[in-house]
């Protein structure tokens, strides 16, 4: 019932509703229109709904004493109002508040159609504005908590790049690639591009907390995805002895079996150093096939470094932060 409430479809409703019985209650004329005005500001996060609410309060304010000052002068008609919305339409234009210029219109033709232009016009059109973006803004701060679903999305993220890293490991001995190895890295693809769009909402639905640890997280993970595409595409031309693959493959699956969030990556990163080391310190190439096996494999190497490193450097960014948000340690 609570996620049906939170719908943008049954918020737009209920605003309008609610939006034109209180426009009718006290007594202002045009009511309905108030129930335009809180759909069309109805809006996906809190931080897009006070935006777009400020802006078109500021259009309707100049719709209205625009309005107001041109049909004084010149006369209630089309004419006039074609006037209107040539020198009104440019001016929002011009202050980056578009949005704001079909409910300014329509205010405008309330005053268009009245019999007497006076303040009382002026006050009734200011109302509706304010009664219908302020039912919308009630409805749009009454928005779900995504961060319990970005929680779940990130372990399964997690549980995927572990997948990934420990049948790199396989193939580096066995040479063989999964047979669901495309369908493993579409699926982790898209769960990536939903899991940062839910970053942004998050973000945009906290108007007072900020960090940006949720987007910097996905942003992260997004990294190491490309790092890993860059490793996949070794396996097809490593033939390096069975001493050299083993020592790789088990290093590679002790970085699956530590991919959590609250490794910091620097021992792994020492355990890399050391293995760089162990070998640079190999007999030489002879021939040119063992050269460029030597290059693919330290190319390996680095990648693997930078996905270590990029997750480092997410977990220092965050460190020493305080904030209300649940920020792993």
């Amino acid at each position: 019932m609570i996620k049906y409430l939170q719908s943008k479809t049954v918020k737009m409703a209920l605003s309008a509703t609610i939006a034109i019985i209180v426009s009718n209650y006290i007594g202002l004329q045009f009511g309905v229109t108030s129930g335009i005005i809180a759909i069309l500001s109805i809006q996906d996060t809190k931080k897009e709904a006070l935006q777009v609410g400020g802006r078109r309060i500021i259009t309707s304010t100049l719709a209205i004493f625009l309005s107001f000052i041109i049909y004084l002068l010149l006369g209630s008609n089309p004419i006039v109002f074609g006037l209107f919305l040539l020198i009104f339409i440019p001016i929002a234009q011009m202050i980056k508040m578009s949005e704001g210029i079909a409910v300014g219109a329509v205010l405008s033709t309330h005053l268009l159609i009245s019999n007497d232009i006076n303040l009382f016009w002026v006050i009734n059109e200011a109302k509706l504005t304010v009664v219908g973006i302020g039912v919308a803004i009630m409805f749009n701060l009454y928005t779900a908590s995504l961060e319990d679903e970005f929680e779940k999305n990130k372990h399964r993220i997690e549980e995927y790049y572990r997948a990934i890293l420990s049948d790199m490991a396989v193939t580096l001995i066995t040479q063989a690639v999964p047979v669901y190895e495309q369908e493993i890295l579409a699926t982790v693809e898209n769960l990536v591009e939903k899991s940062k769009a839910m970053a942004q909402l998050i973000n945009n639905n906290n108007l007072f907390k900020k960090n940006g640890y949720y987007i910097n997280y996905i942003e992260m993970r997004i990294l190491q995805l490309d790092t890993m595409k860059r490793m996949k595409r070794h396996f097809s031309r490593f033939y390096m002895t069975y001493d050299q693959t083993k020592i790789l493959s088990e290093f590679t699956n002790d970085v699956a079996m530590n991919l959590h969030e609250d490794n910091d990556c620097l021992e792994l990163i020492e355990k890399l150093n050391f293995l760089r080391r162990d070998y640079a310190s190999m007999e030489l190439p002879k021939n040119r096939d063992e050269f460029e096996n030597r290059a693919l494999l330290f190319q390996f190497l680095n990648d693997l470094e930078d996905f270590l490193i990029i997750k480092k450097e997410f977990k220092q960014s965050f460190k020493n932060i305080v904030s209300d948000y649940r920020v792993p340690q």
